[in-house]
């Protein structure tokens, strides 16, 4: 029973109960058949599990909440479960719906990583292995906690909080198959009538569409994106606007993608399915590899869609076999529609960015017959911008020709229409072709005459007065937003967006002070000079980087309003949004700013800044490789920051007295950094990469580093320095 059932479903129960009291006869049966009803329902909504004979991985764990016993199934014609231990689960039944609700969660995990230290022995036994609670599809309906893991206990098998716990000796026992990426199913109940039982064709189809969705990508096709539930992927996922416009801009820009997946797996989760598969990318500006998984859902169509996705950084060894010629896609005769990384928690799809460059050479061997990281496009790289970063190439100004067009067919109907060669043009403001009055109703006077004899010619009446002109309104003519003003305020706008990417004064000439934030029809913010001031607060910063895009403009209030997608980043911090300005005409027929406001939004800049700052970074980072290996001890430490912190070291003397030390016993004499992903964090960025080191006394080991960097205004300078081992 899930927990948003169970509660409702006790609330109910209570109520009923309660309404019992006072009821009888036809009512009561009533009652009574409502709380059948629910119970029926809360019932159906417990997840019964079954495995298919189609997609299934060499080896995976299922845990049947409701017999309370923990399986590892491996793969050997047919599916066998080699072990079947007790176990033990949430406190309270149902399925895990909040943060400390005491539920363990169904449906399809997988395992992250190992913790062998630091446990409290009692509760966890001293070993753990975390899973990716919650995932995509939990995301999308609104699930919430975290930290849900298979463990041992102490003392003796208790309920857990929501974890999955087996005893001391299982632990150890299944421990080892426990790898990063071990599919987990977790249930109310295993359907074990027949394990596996025979696809229905559901299984196969969904192998056939991920193999067509890689293929799309492969292709550069916009065929990929109709494989996603747009919406759906916005909540469980992230932005898909933003997402496929990055995709579509590099799908213009790279030469050539090349998707490889090796084992399609299949697992039928409650109400979603998720496929999986080894893959490697390899583009004209990087190439990564590691595990794609995709979230599936039918919608009202009936048709699969894509509503989650999760990337995870491994060594799989395809890249070799990708440079010998020997990796080929799997099921290469699946039909097609022609359509990185990260430690754990999974993440979303690596930050690609475009790079007309040549297709990267295979990496060079360092003498040791070892790859390195020198040779290899650790992050996108991509040539400087011709302009400024906040510089917009707005387009020529509007020719003769247009600025004589009609009128605007969005000009309000309110507004009085004047003979053109009475009406000046004000700058800005296209010349409105001559328009014609209505004529005048006809007198006696205008209509002809037929001739009179002289005699009895009558006297002409009086002509009737003409109709005084029509007035023109008091107050500043009315805004028609045409291409005139849209390229006046575009170009004021780009000015300040200039000026503020070049930390520099915004130009007096851009505000109207006598109006500022006095105006009908526009935000009451901070007046002129605390607007002033603020300003000058962000210019002082030592650096500041800028990503501007066009700005939408439109009239409100009779007044121009400029909105521009803008991203700064500086020593405190980056933000994101739109930047809004409110702009006036005035006499002289410049528009000029009368109030500004910043909406903090997901606009998909991320993408632009990474595009921006990505060679910086893989220079910083191999630099510091390169004095790593070398055992420079000055070299090393000018890649951290003063307040650095390095696993238990805190500060940028502990690192090096510890290195010091380490450095006089043993010396490295190999560090690899491959499959580099570099992901935008609020005061810098995060760097993940695939490390292997070994050092002169024999010791080896592979994992994931995980550097958190921040700018001074020169180089990108470690934060943060974490580590995870890759299990043997």
């Amino acid at each position: 029973m899930t927990s948003g059932h169970s509660d409702s479903f006790s609330r109910f129960c209570a109520s009923a109960l309660l309404r019992l009291i006072f009821l009888s006869g036809s009512a009561f049966l009533l009652c009574l058949f409502y709380v059948a009803a629910a119970l029926a329902e809360a019932r159906a909504e417990n997840w019964q599990a079954t495995l298919w004979n189609v997609g299934l991985p060499q080896h995976l764990v299922a845990v049947d909440k409701q017999r309370k016993t923990f399986f590892l199934y491996e793969k050997k014609n047919p599916l066998q479960a080699r072990y079947a231990f007790p176990c033990t689960t949430g406190q309270l039944d149902g399925d895990k719906q909040s943060l400390n609700d005491l539920r363990t969660p169904e449906g399809i995990y997988f395992v992250e990583y190992k913790i062998a230290k630091g446990l409290d022995f009692k509760e966890y036994g001293g070993v753990a292995y975390t899973l990716n609670y919650p995932n995509p599809v939990d995301r999308l309906r609104g699930k919430t906690g975290h930290g849900i893991w298979i463990h041992s206990k102490g003392y003796g098998l208790v309920p857990t909080r929501g974890c999955v716990a087996i005893g001391l000796k299982e632990i150890d026992t299944v421990g080892p198959s426990l790898t990063p990426g071990t599919a987990v199913v977790l249930a109310e109940q295993m359907d074990q009538a027949k394990l596996p039982r025979r696809d229905t064709g559901t299984a196969r189809e969904l192998r056939r569409l991920m193999q067509s969705w890689s293929n799309a990508w492969s292709a550069r096709s916009s065929k990929m994106f109709d494989f996603y539930d747009q919406a759906a992927y916005s909540v469980a996922t992230e932005n898909f606007a933003a997402f496929r416009a990055n995709k579509e801009r590099l799908f213009k820009i790279l030469s050539y993608v090349k998707l490889f997946n090796r084992d399609i797996h299949v697992l039928e989760g409650p109400g979603y399915w998720v496929t999986w598969s080894e893959q490697f990318y390899t583009a004209s500006n990087l190439c990564t590899e590691g595990v794609r998984r995709l979230y599936w859902q039918r919608g009202k169509d009936n048709r699969f869609r894509i509503v989650g996705m999760e990337w995870t950084p491994r060594d799989l060894g395809m890249k070799a076999e990708y440079l010998k010629g020997r990796l080929v896609a799997e099921n290469a005769s699946f039909a097609t529609d022609a359509a990185s990384e990260a430690p754990v928690p999974p993440r979303l799809d690596m930050p690609e960015s475009a790079d007309e460059k040549p297709a990267p050479k295979p990496a060079a061997e360092d003498g040791r017959g070892k790859l390195v990281a020198a040779n290899e496009p650790l992050v996108p790289r991509s040539r400087p911008p011709a302009l400024p970063p906040a510089e917009v190439n707005w387009g020529t100004k509007p020719s003769l020709d247009s600025s004589l067009s009609a009128p605007s067919a969005h000009a309000e109907p309110s507004a009085p229409v004047a003979p053109a060669a009475s009406q000046p043009s004000a700058p800005g403001n296209p010349v409105s072709a001559p328009v014609d009055l209505p004529a005048a109703p006809e007198t006696a006077a205008d209509a002809p005459v037929a001739p009179q004899k002289p005699e009895a010619r009558q006297p002409k009446p009086a002509e009737p007065p003409k109709p005084d002109p029509p007035k023109k309104p008091a107050g500043p003519e009315p805004l028609v937003l045409d291409d005139a003003l849209r390229a006046a305020v575009s170009e004021q706008s780009a000015r300040y967006d200039k000026a503020l990417a070049a930390r520099q004064a915004v130009p007096a000439d851009l505000f109207d002070e006598k109006n500022y934030n006095r105006l009908p029809g526009v935000p009451r913010g901070r007046s002129f000079r605390g607007m002033q001031q603020q300003l000058q607060e962000v210019i002082r910063q030592p650096w500041l980087r800028v990503i501007t895009r066009p700005a939408e403009v439109s009239v409100e209030n009779n007044l121009a309003v400029s909105r521009t997608p803008q991203l700064v980043a500086g020593p405190r911090g980056m933000v994101q949004g739109e930047r809004i300005l409110w702009w006036n005409r005035c006499e002289d027929g410049k528009f000029r700013i009368v109030a500004s406001d910043f909406h903090q939004a997901e606009k998909g800049l991320s993408a632009d800044y990474l595009e921006l700052i990505s060679e910086e970074v893989n220079n910083d980072i191999e630099e510091w490789r390169k004095a790593w290996l070398a055992a420079d001890l000055d070299g090393y430490m000018a890649a951290y920051a003063k307040d650095a912190v390095q696993q238990n070291r805190v500060s940028a003397a502990a690192i090096r007295a510890q290195k010091k030390l380490l450095w006089e016993r043993v010396r490295p004499v190999e560090v690899q950094l491959t499959g580099l992903r570099v992901m935008p964090e609020r005061n810098g960025v995060r760097a993940d990469m695939m490390q292997a080191y070994a050092d002169t006394a024999g010791k080896r080991d592979r994992g994931v580093k995980s550097l958190l960097l921040r700018y001074d205004g020169a180089h990108w300078r470690i934060q943060r320095e974490d580590w995870k081992a890759q299990p043997n």
